[in-house]
Protein backbone atom coordinates (compact mmCIF):
# COMPACT_ATOMS: atom_id res chain seq x y z
CA UNK A 1 0.00 0.00 0.00
CA UNK A 2 1.53 3.81 -0.54
CA UNK A 3 -0.14 6.06 2.50
CA UNK A 4 -0.62 9.79 0.63
CA UNK A 5 2.78 11.28 0.30
CA UNK A 6 4.42 8.57 1.69
CA UNK A 7 6.63 4.94 -0.19
CA UNK A 8 5.68 1.56 -0.70
CA UNK A 9 4.96 -0.26 2.14
CA UNK A 10 4.79 -4.12 1.19
CA UNK A 11 3.39 -6.17 4.07
CA UNK A 12 4.38 -10.27 3.80
CA UNK A 13 1.87 -13.12 5.72
CA UNK A 14 1.58 -16.60 5.77
CA UNK A 15 -1.98 -17.92 3.56
CA UNK A 16 -2.46 -20.50 6.67
CA UNK A 17 -5.69 -22.93 7.25
CA UNK A 18 -6.87 -22.73 10.80
CA UNK A 19 -8.61 -25.55 12.40
CA UNK A 20 -9.38 -26.87 15.82
CA UNK A 21 -7.98 -30.04 16.83
CA UNK A 22 -9.53 -31.71 20.55
CA UNK A 23 -5.77 -32.09 22.07
CA UNK A 24 -3.47 -29.14 20.44
CA UNK A 25 -6.51 -26.39 20.35
CA UNK A 26 -6.25 -23.93 17.37
CA UNK A 27 -4.03 -25.23 14.51
CA UNK A 28 -1.74 -23.72 11.46
CA UNK A 29 -1.39 -25.18 8.58
CA UNK A 30 0.61 -22.92 5.93
CA UNK A 31 -0.57 -23.25 2.54
CA UNK A 32 1.62 -25.64 0.07
CA UNK A 33 1.36 -26.01 -3.36
CA UNK A 34 1.69 -29.66 -4.67
CA UNK A 35 1.57 -31.22 -7.94
CA UNK A 36 -1.67 -32.49 -9.05
CA UNK A 37 -0.66 -35.59 -8.75
CA UNK A 38 2.71 -36.36 -6.70
CA UNK A 39 4.40 -39.92 -6.89
CA UNK A 40 7.20 -41.11 -4.48
CA UNK A 41 8.76 -44.27 -4.63
CA UNK A 42 9.87 -45.55 -0.78
CA UNK A 43 13.90 -45.53 -1.57
CA UNK A 44 15.91 -42.93 -3.64
CA UNK A 45 19.00 -45.06 -3.82
CA UNK A 46 19.10 -49.56 -3.58
CA UNK A 47 22.10 -51.58 -4.20
CA UNK A 48 22.10 -54.91 -5.76
CA UNK A 49 25.32 -57.79 -6.39
CA UNK A 50 25.96 -56.94 -9.86
CA UNK A 51 24.81 -59.77 -12.45
CA UNK A 52 23.14 -61.38 -10.06
CA UNK A 53 19.31 -61.80 -9.94
CA UNK A 54 17.38 -60.23 -7.18
CA UNK A 55 13.64 -59.87 -6.62
CA UNK A 56 12.58 -56.75 -4.92
CA UNK A 57 9.17 -54.61 -4.77
CA UNK A 58 9.05 -51.06 -6.28
CA UNK A 59 6.77 -49.62 -3.80
CA UNK A 60 4.82 -45.71 -5.35
CA UNK A 61 2.87 -44.09 -2.67
CA UNK A 62 0.46 -41.45 -5.07
CA UNK A 63 -1.13 -38.47 -3.57
CA UNK A 64 -4.00 -36.86 -5.26
CA UNK A 65 -4.18 -32.70 -4.78
CA UNK A 66 -6.77 -32.59 -8.02
CA UNK A 67 -10.20 -31.37 -7.01
CA UNK A 68 -12.40 -34.52 -8.34
CA UNK A 69 -12.07 -37.98 -8.95
CA UNK A 70 -9.88 -38.81 -11.63
CA UNK A 71 -8.15 -42.45 -12.96
CA UNK A 72 -4.62 -42.08 -12.64
CA UNK A 73 -1.87 -44.23 -14.54
CA UNK A 74 1.30 -45.13 -13.09
CA UNK A 75 4.08 -46.45 -15.87
CA UNK A 76 7.16 -48.11 -14.34
CA UNK A 77 10.28 -47.08 -16.82
CA UNK A 78 13.37 -49.97 -16.03
CA UNK A 79 16.89 -50.49 -17.11
CA UNK A 80 17.48 -53.42 -19.68
CA UNK A 81 18.20 -56.43 -17.21
CA UNK A 82 14.87 -55.40 -15.40
CA UNK A 83 11.28 -56.81 -15.85
CA UNK A 84 7.91 -56.22 -14.01
CA UNK A 85 4.99 -58.05 -12.87
CA UNK A 86 3.43 -55.03 -14.89
CA UNK A 87 5.01 -51.88 -16.00
CA UNK A 88 1.68 -49.92 -15.69
CA UNK A 89 -1.43 -49.98 -13.46
CA UNK A 90 -4.56 -47.78 -13.57
CA UNK A 91 -6.51 -46.68 -10.03
CA UNK A 92 -9.15 -44.07 -9.61
CA UNK A 93 -8.21 -41.45 -6.70
CA UNK A 94 -10.49 -39.44 -4.86
CA UNK A 95 -9.69 -36.07 -3.68
CA UNK A 96 -6.56 -35.84 -1.31
CA UNK A 97 -7.07 -39.27 -1.55
CA UNK A 98 -3.10 -41.19 -1.26
CA UNK A 99 -2.86 -44.94 -2.48
CA UNK A 100 0.36 -47.00 -2.45
CA UNK A 101 0.79 -49.22 -5.54
CA UNK A 102 3.56 -52.22 -5.55
CA UNK A 103 5.52 -53.46 -8.40
CA UNK A 104 7.39 -56.90 -8.58
CA UNK A 105 10.54 -56.44 -9.87
CA UNK A 106 13.30 -58.89 -10.80
CA UNK A 107 16.25 -59.56 -13.25
CA UNK A 108 20.14 -58.71 -12.89
CA UNK A 109 21.82 -55.72 -14.02
CA UNK A 110 25.61 -55.26 -15.03
CA UNK A 111 28.03 -53.11 -12.63
CA UNK A 112 27.04 -49.42 -12.32
CA UNK A 113 24.12 -47.17 -11.50
CA UNK A 114 20.69 -47.70 -13.08
CA UNK A 115 18.07 -46.15 -13.10
CA UNK A 116 13.50 -46.98 -12.19
CA UNK A 117 11.68 -44.12 -12.85
CA UNK A 118 7.75 -44.00 -12.03
CA UNK A 119 5.34 -41.96 -14.00
CA UNK A 120 1.78 -40.98 -13.11
CA UNK A 121 -0.54 -39.57 -16.07
CA UNK A 122 -3.95 -37.87 -15.22
CA UNK A 123 -5.87 -35.77 -16.99
CA UNK A 124 -3.52 -34.98 -19.95
CA UNK A 125 -0.75 -34.27 -17.63
CA UNK A 126 2.59 -36.75 -16.41
CA UNK A 127 4.15 -36.08 -12.86
CA UNK A 128 7.49 -37.51 -12.21
CA UNK A 129 8.06 -35.78 -8.50
CA UNK A 130 6.54 -36.85 -4.89
CA UNK A 131 7.37 -35.57 -1.38
CA UNK A 132 8.12 -37.00 1.42
CA UNK A 133 5.70 -34.57 4.58
CA UNK A 134 8.08 -34.42 7.59
CA UNK A 135 5.47 -33.77 10.27
CA UNK A 136 5.79 -33.13 14.13
CA UNK A 137 3.88 -31.49 16.56
CA UNK A 138 6.44 -28.47 17.58
CA UNK A 139 7.40 -27.78 13.67
CA UNK A 140 5.34 -26.01 10.91
CA UNK A 141 4.83 -29.52 8.23
CA UNK A 142 7.62 -29.41 5.63
CA UNK A 143 7.37 -31.52 2.51
CA UNK A 144 11.07 -32.84 1.08
CA UNK A 145 10.76 -33.31 -2.78
CA UNK A 146 12.34 -35.48 -5.07
CA UNK A 147 12.23 -37.31 -8.52
CA UNK A 148 10.28 -40.38 -8.37
CA UNK A 149 13.25 -42.24 -8.92
CA UNK A 150 15.22 -45.17 -7.46
CA UNK A 151 19.20 -44.82 -8.38
CA UNK A 152 20.32 -48.65 -8.37
CA UNK A 153 23.77 -49.11 -8.06
CA UNK A 154 24.83 -52.80 -8.90
CA UNK A 155 28.52 -53.52 -7.54
CA UNK A 156 31.07 -56.19 -7.06
CA UNK A 157 29.98 -57.75 -3.79
CA UNK A 158 30.95 -61.50 -2.95
CA UNK A 159 28.87 -63.03 0.28
CA UNK A 160 30.33 -65.24 2.19
CA UNK A 161 28.62 -68.90 2.29
CA UNK A 162 26.07 -70.35 3.83
CA UNK A 163 24.92 -66.49 5.43
CA UNK A 164 22.24 -66.78 8.49
CA UNK A 165 22.59 -63.07 10.00
CA UNK A 166 20.38 -61.96 13.08
CA UNK A 167 20.22 -57.84 13.65
CA UNK A 168 19.33 -56.29 16.15
CA UNK A 169 18.32 -52.13 15.26
CA UNK A 170 19.78 -48.92 16.34
CA UNK A 171 19.24 -45.43 16.04
CA UNK A 172 18.57 -43.88 12.71
CA UNK A 173 19.30 -47.54 11.21
CA UNK A 174 19.07 -48.05 7.45
CA UNK A 175 21.74 -50.41 7.03
CA UNK A 176 19.35 -53.88 7.26
CA UNK A 177 16.99 -52.91 4.14
CA UNK A 178 20.54 -52.54 2.49
CA UNK A 179 22.04 -55.99 3.35
CA UNK A 180 18.68 -57.96 2.21
CA UNK A 181 18.97 -55.65 -0.98
CA UNK A 182 22.43 -57.58 -1.67
CA UNK A 183 20.70 -60.65 -0.81
CA UNK A 184 22.07 -61.08 2.76
CA UNK A 185 19.37 -63.52 4.33
CA UNK A 186 18.85 -61.40 7.46
CA UNK A 187 16.13 -61.62 10.30
CA UNK A 188 15.48 -58.55 12.66
CA UNK A 189 15.33 -59.47 16.24
CA UNK A 190 14.53 -56.98 18.75
CA UNK A 191 16.86 -56.49 21.92
CA UNK A 192 13.88 -57.44 24.08
CA UNK A 193 13.70 -61.20 22.43
CA UNK A 194 17.28 -62.38 22.74
CA UNK A 195 16.75 -64.67 25.83
CA UNK A 196 14.38 -66.65 24.26
CA UNK A 197 15.61 -66.52 20.35
CA UNK A 198 17.93 -69.54 19.61
CA UNK A 199 20.98 -67.38 18.59
CA UNK A 200 23.13 -70.50 18.12
CA UNK A 201 21.62 -70.92 14.26
CA UNK A 202 22.75 -67.39 12.99
CA UNK A 203 26.04 -67.59 11.72
CA UNK A 204 26.87 -63.77 12.18
CA UNK A 205 24.66 -61.42 14.41
CA UNK A 206 24.80 -57.75 13.64
CA UNK A 207 24.11 -54.71 16.24
CA UNK A 208 23.42 -51.02 14.66
CA UNK A 209 24.47 -47.83 15.68
CA UNK A 210 24.10 -46.87 19.28
CA UNK A 211 22.06 -49.49 19.51
CA UNK A 212 23.14 -49.80 23.35
CA UNK A 213 22.61 -46.21 24.07
CA UNK A 214 18.97 -46.30 23.06
CA UNK A 215 18.47 -49.83 24.37
CA UNK A 216 18.33 -50.55 28.12
CA UNK A 217 17.12 -54.59 27.12
CA UNK A 218 20.16 -54.44 25.01
CA UNK A 219 22.57 -53.87 27.34
CA UNK A 220 20.36 -56.42 30.17
CA UNK A 221 20.69 -59.02 27.62
CA UNK A 222 24.13 -58.59 26.56
CA UNK A 223 25.19 -61.45 28.18
CA UNK A 224 23.33 -63.52 25.38
CA UNK A 225 25.37 -61.92 22.97
CA UNK A 226 28.75 -62.20 24.72
CA UNK A 227 28.03 -66.09 25.59
CA UNK A 228 26.81 -66.42 21.16
CA UNK A 229 30.49 -65.27 20.66
CA UNK A 230 32.11 -67.84 23.14
CA UNK A 231 30.49 -70.59 21.57
CA UNK A 232 31.81 -69.63 17.97
CA UNK A 233 29.57 -66.77 16.89
CA UNK A 234 30.35 -63.74 15.19
CA UNK A 235 29.48 -60.46 16.46
CA UNK A 236 29.53 -57.74 14.49
CA UNK A 237 28.69 -54.27 16.94
CA UNK A 238 28.37 -50.98 15.12
CA UNK A 239 29.72 -47.72 16.65
CA UNK A 240 28.48 -46.31 20.00
CA UNK A 241 29.27 -43.66 22.24
CA UNK A 242 30.35 -43.04 26.27
CA UNK A 243 28.04 -46.40 26.76
CA UNK A 244 30.37 -48.68 25.19
CA UNK A 245 33.31 -48.40 27.94
CA UNK A 246 31.11 -49.48 30.77
CA UNK A 247 31.99 -52.95 32.13
CA UNK A 248 30.67 -55.86 30.92
CA UNK A 249 29.34 -54.53 27.56
CA UNK A 250 32.47 -55.58 25.47
CA UNK A 251 34.71 -58.16 25.96
CA UNK A 252 37.99 -56.05 26.43
CA UNK A 253 37.80 -52.38 27.46
CA UNK A 254 38.04 -49.54 25.04
CA UNK A 255 38.51 -45.57 26.03
CA UNK A 256 36.97 -42.76 24.41
CA UNK A 257 38.19 -39.15 24.60
CA UNK A 258 35.83 -36.60 26.42
CA UNK A 259 35.92 -35.30 22.87
CA UNK A 260 35.81 -38.21 21.01
CA UNK A 261 37.75 -39.05 17.68
CA UNK A 262 36.56 -39.08 14.91
CA UNK A 263 37.16 -38.51 11.08
CA UNK A 264 34.70 -36.23 9.28
CA UNK A 265 36.66 -35.82 5.94
CA UNK A 266 34.71 -38.47 3.71
CA UNK A 267 38.59 -38.44 1.66
CA UNK A 268 40.86 -38.86 3.84
CA UNK A 269 43.16 -40.98 3.60
CA UNK A 270 43.25 -44.50 4.20
CA UNK A 271 46.48 -46.61 5.43
CA UNK A 272 46.21 -50.34 6.03
CA UNK A 273 48.16 -50.79 8.71
CA UNK A 274 47.61 -55.11 8.39
CA UNK A 275 46.61 -55.63 4.80
CA UNK A 276 46.68 -59.30 5.75
CA UNK A 277 43.62 -59.26 7.85
CA UNK A 278 40.89 -61.29 7.27
CA UNK A 279 38.63 -58.54 7.33
CA UNK A 280 40.41 -56.98 4.46
CA UNK A 281 40.58 -59.77 1.99
CA UNK A 282 37.70 -62.54 1.87
CA UNK A 283 35.61 -62.51 0.74
CA UNK A 284 36.38 -59.25 -0.81
CA UNK A 285 39.99 -57.62 -1.31
CA UNK A 286 39.37 -54.77 -0.03
CA UNK A 287 41.61 -52.57 -1.53
CA UNK A 288 41.80 -48.33 -1.85
CA UNK A 289 39.68 -47.78 -4.50
CA UNK A 290 36.74 -49.28 -2.00
CA UNK A 291 37.52 -46.16 0.34
CA UNK A 292 36.60 -43.43 -2.99
CA UNK A 293 33.34 -42.17 -3.01
CA UNK A 294 32.56 -42.11 0.57
CA UNK A 295 30.23 -39.70 1.97
CA UNK A 296 29.91 -37.15 5.29
CA UNK A 297 32.65 -39.25 7.11
CA UNK A 298 35.22 -41.86 7.58
CA UNK A 299 34.34 -43.07 11.02
CA UNK A 300 32.99 -41.24 14.33
CA UNK A 301 33.64 -42.03 17.75
CA UNK A 302 36.38 -43.64 17.97
CA UNK A 303 38.16 -45.23 20.91
CA UNK A 304 41.56 -43.40 21.84
CA UNK A 305 43.00 -46.56 23.35
CA UNK A 306 41.96 -49.77 23.54
CA UNK A 307 43.03 -53.33 25.07
CA UNK A 308 45.99 -55.78 23.55
CA UNK A 309 43.43 -58.55 22.71
CA UNK A 310 42.16 -56.17 20.06
CA UNK A 311 43.42 -56.41 16.41
CA UNK A 312 43.49 -53.36 14.03
CA UNK A 313 44.26 -53.17 10.55
CA UNK A 314 43.15 -49.80 9.42
CA UNK A 315 44.72 -45.64 10.38
CA UNK A 316 43.01 -42.71 8.87
CA UNK A 317 42.37 -39.13 10.39
CA UNK A 318 41.40 -35.55 9.66
CA UNK A 319 43.83 -33.11 8.01
CA UNK A 320 46.11 -32.03 10.82
CA UNK A 321 45.44 -34.90 13.36
CA UNK A 322 47.48 -38.01 14.76
CA UNK A 323 46.14 -41.30 13.26
CA UNK A 324 43.39 -43.54 14.20
CA UNK A 325 43.75 -47.11 14.31
CA UNK A 326 40.54 -48.02 15.83
CA UNK A 327 38.42 -47.65 12.66
CA UNK A 328 37.26 -51.14 13.01
CA UNK A 329 38.74 -53.31 16.00
CA UNK A 330 38.37 -57.06 15.93
CA UNK A 331 39.69 -59.63 18.81
CA UNK A 332 38.64 -63.57 19.30
CA UNK A 333 37.08 -64.25 22.21
CA UNK A 334 36.34 -67.77 23.24
CA UNK A 335 35.65 -70.10 20.22
CA UNK A 336 34.15 -66.71 18.20
CA UNK A 337 34.67 -63.15 16.67
CA UNK A 338 34.14 -60.11 18.08
CA UNK A 339 34.08 -57.06 16.16
CA UNK A 340 33.45 -53.27 16.66
CA UNK A 341 32.97 -50.77 13.64
CA UNK A 342 33.48 -47.35 14.68
CA UNK A 343 34.05 -47.07 10.46
CA UNK A 344 30.72 -45.20 9.32
CA UNK A 345 29.22 -47.99 7.24
CA UNK A 346 26.12 -46.72 8.42
CA UNK A 347 26.10 -43.67 6.56
CA UNK A 348 27.90 -45.82 3.46
CA UNK A 349 25.46 -48.47 2.72
CA UNK A 350 22.02 -46.48 3.00
CA UNK A 351 24.02 -43.98 0.29
CA UNK A 352 24.80 -46.83 -2.56
CA UNK A 353 28.66 -46.83 -1.90
CA UNK A 354 30.07 -49.99 -3.38
CA UNK A 355 33.46 -49.93 -1.12
CA UNK A 356 30.93 -49.70 2.26
CA UNK A 357 28.97 -52.96 0.95
CA UNK A 358 32.15 -55.03 0.19
CA UNK A 359 33.52 -54.14 4.07
CA UNK A 360 30.41 -55.11 5.43
CA UNK A 361 29.95 -58.19 3.54
CA UNK A 362 33.72 -59.09 4.82
CA UNK A 363 32.80 -58.32 8.26
CA UNK A 364 29.60 -60.85 7.91
CA UNK A 365 32.03 -63.77 7.31
CA UNK A 366 35.16 -65.46 6.19
CA UNK A 367 38.23 -66.47 8.42
CA UNK A 368 37.92 -66.36 12.07
CA UNK A 369 40.52 -63.71 13.71
CA UNK A 370 43.37 -65.33 15.87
Amino acid sequence: MRPEGGSVVEVATPIVYHYVDRVRGDVQRSLIVAPGISVTLDQAIEMVRANVASNQLVKATLRSALSDSSPVTVTLSLPRGLSADSLARTIVMAPGATRTLTFKVRGALPRGTHQITATASAKGKSYQTGYVPIEYPHINPQRIYRPSTISVNAVDVALPARLNVAYVPGVGDNVAPVLQQLGVPLTIVDADDLPQTDLSRFTAIVVGPRAYQSSGSLQDNNDYLLSYVRNGGRLVVQYGQGEMQRPGIMPYPITLSQRAERVTDENAPVTFTDPQSPLLNAPNKITQDDFKGWVQERATYMPSTFDSHWHTMLAMNDPGEQPNRAAILAAPYGRGTYIYVPLALFRQLPAGVSGGARIFANLLGGNTIK
